[in-house]
């Protein structure tokens, strides 16, 4: 049976292209099946895991087939874990709390009989993943993403074991959905089967680890979705234009051309009307500029007219002012000049008898200069009096100014309503009008515009209706000849996957009954690789707890006890197990159900290959079971220190 399956896994179904660009079935695989046993499945190994604290590098080392790292918990034995696949940036792996605190992580391993040193930076977790191979090499740098040139990290290390990435979309096999297979956690031993992968996920990842898909039955896989796509897009595409016709009703091939005749023709025509229109409307927006400019010069005037109005009422104002002292000044002088026969205190009649001219009135003197100032005080009441008269008249010729000032204003103001009135009645008359005729126009243009596109449009979907017509019955042979090669070749892989899935059943009814003797069958499935252990699914069962992990712990093992015997087989014989223990008792069925599942895995550990390549099983729980052979290497952790050595002691537990 091992040479069958080998075999099978390594029969050619590749396509072969002639020139025509069909694709037919190869004449004869020979050549594949004297290529069995080539392949080799690469081993690993993880020697220690690496944590830099304080620029210093401190290990923790695993080299031994079966190492364990045992304590209670929260001492940091599941950090340790996830720090190998956080290291490699796989999505679901989680930088715990106490690798955190160092700057970088890491791990040494074993791979294909190279050692490789794997570091990445818990600063900057943007930051490349560091591989170097052996002491002497330069590093390789490797992104925490994929982009479309650079393979990430993950990538790197799938294909340092050798593992095709096939597939694509969510089921792609990548090391994302490789690790549930690698790597059992404790969160999801006793309650779900393989790390809760989804039905399709896994059933990628198993017909890869059973050899049955490679990358030649990837490529016909890819091939024939490309064909069917092909055609199916084609089909859909004849199918929408048809049903889209027959709902619009849409006329004939000469129809729609008369049509799109008819309407270049208008569109040309309503074309010309809307340049027309809008020349006409660019000229009228001319006539209306040059009365908006009468309006603004209007308005100018109008400005100046005030200006120099009020100009003249504040002359005016000064010299009604100047005449009105003027006017004063001459009464001042006139009322001085009164009776001289009174007297200027009192206003009594004064005794004038015997007085002569030069004389006082009021002290009854001689005063030699009374003549001269009389004289003086009629020359100042006549400049009083001349100068009385002329502001006067100046105050009344201002007055006029400023009356005529005014006037001037109100015919400025009437000329600005005037001219204002002008531009609303040529907006509102002749602009408006002529502006709602281009709007008009220049819609029928985008009217007539989109009519010709549909119409275009309606002449494409025909012409590719009839392009596709010719083309189908070519797409939908080529589809059916990729069909007929991917589903050779999907025939074969089927009875490989068969024949992998029995071997593997058979392997892990014998896990199951070491751990359990009550166990009488336990069933593969080809379809999915989910299990069924006494006729109940995985899911069926009732109770979880250490009955589901020993489930998932025998199924893994089991694989890698297949993969020993099938070289076809790209399983590593590796394996994590994050609390293999988990709720067994003290009783004499969860005893031997310990011992059995520590002498399951350090029998994988243990193993070697015709080349002398060894497994390694790396597990972790609260305390050993069963009696540890010499190939198991225990690791204590402690709630103080902790497993990362370097770190202060802890008050706190880290998980």
């Amino acid at each position: 049976m091992t040479s069958d399956l080998c075999c099978w896994a390594h029969v050619q179904v590749g396509p072969v292209r002639h020139p025509g660009g069909c694709v037919s079935l190869p004449a004869t695989s020979a050549e594949a099946l004297s290529s069995c046993g080539r392949h080799r499945v690469v081993t690993l190994n993880i020697e220690c895991m690496l944590f830099e604290v304080d620029g210093v590098w401190h290990e923790v080392r695993l080299d031994a087939p079966l190492p364990a790292l045992t304590g209670v918990s929260g001492t940091g034995k599941s950090t340790t874990l996830e720090v190998v696949w956080w290291t490699l940036a796989v999505e679901s792996a989680r930088l715990m709390d106490a690798a955190a605190l160092c700057s970088r992580v890491g791990f040494v391993a074993r791979i294909g009989g190279e050692r490789w040193q794997v570091t990445r930076s818990t600063v900057d977790r943007k930051e490349d993943v560091s591989f170097v191979q052996g002491t002497l090499s330069l590093p390789e740098h490797h992104p925490v993403k994929r982009s479309d040139s650079r393979r990430s990290a993950a990538d790197h290390f799938q294909d340092l074991l050798g593992i095709p990435r096939l597939g694509a979309g969510r089921t792609r096999v990548t090391l994302d959905l490789l690790v549930p297979w690698l790597y059992a956690r404790q969160r999801d031993l006793p309650n779900d089967y393989l790390g809760r992968q989804s039905k399709e996920q896994r059933t990628a990842v198993g017909r890869v680890l059973l050899g049955a898909d490679d990358e030649t039955v990837d490529a016909l896989r890819q091939e024939f979705s490309a064909r069917k796509k092909e055609w199916g897009a084609a089909k859909n595409r004849v199918e929408r234009i048809l049903r889209d016709r027959e709902e619009r009703d849409l006329p004939s091939v000469e129809d729609l051309q008369r049509r799109g005749e008819q309407w270049a023709a208008q569109h040309g025509q309503e074309a010309l009307k809307a340049r027309k229109a809008a020349a006409d409307l660019s000229d009228l927006h001319s006539r209306l500029a040059a009365l908006q400019e009468k309006a603004s010069a209007a308005e100018e005037a109008r400005r100046a007219a005030r200006v120099a109005a009020d100009d003249r009422e504040r002359t005016a104002r000064v010299l009604e002012a100047a005449a009105a002292e003027a006017k004063g000044r001459l009464a001042g002088l006139r009322e001085a000049a009164t009776d001289p026969s009174l007297c200027p205190t009192c206003v009594r009649a004064l005794d004038l008898t015997g007085l002569s001219e030069d004389d006082c009135p009021v002290c009854r003197r001689f005063d030699p200069e009374r003549r001269q100032r009389a004289e003086e005080f009629e020359r100042r009441m006549a400049r009083a009096q001349q100068a009385a008269e002329q502001s006067r008249e100046a105050a009344r010729r201002a007055g006029r100014a400023a009356d005529e000032a005014r006037g001037r204003v109100s015919d400025a103001e009437r000329i600005v309503v005037e001219a204002a009135a002008a531009v609303r009645a040529f907006a509102q008359d002749v602009i408006a009008p002529q502006q709602q005729v281009v709007v008009e126009a220049e819609a029928a243009v985008r009217e007539l515009a989109a009519r010709l596109e549909q119409n275009a449009e309606h002449l494409r979907e025909v012409a590719e209706l009839t392009e596709l017509r010719e083309r189908l019955p070519r797409l939908e042979k080529d589809k059916e000849a990729a069909e007929a090669v991917y589903t050779a070749a999907r025939q074969d892989t089927d009875l490989m996957v068969k024949q992998g899935t029995d071997r593997w059943s058979r392997h892990a009814l014998r896990r199951m009954q070491a751990c359990d003797p009550e166990v009488h069958t336990v069933s593969i499935s080809p379809e999915d690789f989910s299990v069924t252990i006494n006729g109940k699914s995985f899911d069926a069962r009732v109770v979880a707890g250490h009955g589901m992990t020993r489930a998932n712990v025998s199924v893994l093992l089991a694989l890698r006890d297949a993969a020993q015997e099938v070289p076809a087989m790209p399983v590593p014989q590796f394996l994590i197990v994050d609390g293999p223990f988990t709720g067994l008792g003290e009783g004499p069925e969860d005893q031997r159900s310990g011992n059995a599942l520590l002498d399951g895995l350090t029998e994988l550990a243990t193993f070697e290959d015709p080349s002398g390549a060894g497994g390694q099983v790396i597990i972790a729980c609260n305390e050993l079971r069963g009696t540890p052979g010499p190939a198991v290497r225990e690791v204590r952790t402690n709630l103080v220190d902790g497993v990362i050595p370097g770190l202060p002691p802890r008050e706190t537990t880290t998980v």
